[in-house]
């Protein structure tokens, strides 16, 4: 079956197209994307997740709210994720940065519930990473990027 992956926050397959290969191309991939989800809320059309169902398909894509389908998330052996990237984004102000207290930025809690609560925790994580993550938030450089080591550290990463 090879290297089962969950995929959160897919947005239009980034991570999928990278670790499987486009659909129907004859790359023999050992990952395979058993789960995914993408739910944008401010949105009344969800275009990135009708991409990502069109290009492959809704067999295990989720697009509802990752706070309502955490228990529905099957073992994996790599979690992969586009963390939302909008409140680190260099595309904000500093004096507008949220963080990990933003919106967007909150979205770290979920990740974080899935890999402290499977039954059987993923052998590897891998995030998304935006350059002011590093650094955010201005005032405390690297509190936010600290938190999340510190959280990926308690569970044993």
């Amino acid at each position: 079956m090879g290297v089962l992956t969950g995929e959160l926050f897919a947005g239009v397959g980034g991570f999928r197209l990278g670790l499987e290969g486009a659909p129907g191309s004859e790359k023999n991939s050992p990952f395979k994307v058993v789960w995914s989800n993408q739910w944008e809320p401010s949105q009344k059309v969800q275009w990135a997740s009708k991409v990502y169902e069109k290009r492959f398909g809704i067999e295990n894509h989720s697009n509802e709210d990752i706070h309502g389908v955490l228990d529905s998330v099957p073992n994996h052996d790599l979690l992969v994720g586009g963390f939302p990237c909008q409140d680190y984004s260099v595309a904000r102000t500093k004096s507008g940065e949220l963080g990990i207290r933003g919106e967007k930025g909150k979205l770290w809690e979920p990740i974080k519930k899935i890999i402290r609560d499977a039954k059987i925790r993923p052998k590897v994580v891998f995030l998304e990473n935006v350059p002011r993550l590093l650094r955010s938030p201005s005032q405390h450089r690297g509190l936010n990027f600290g938190v999340i080591c510190n959280d990926l550290l308690s569970m044993g990463y």
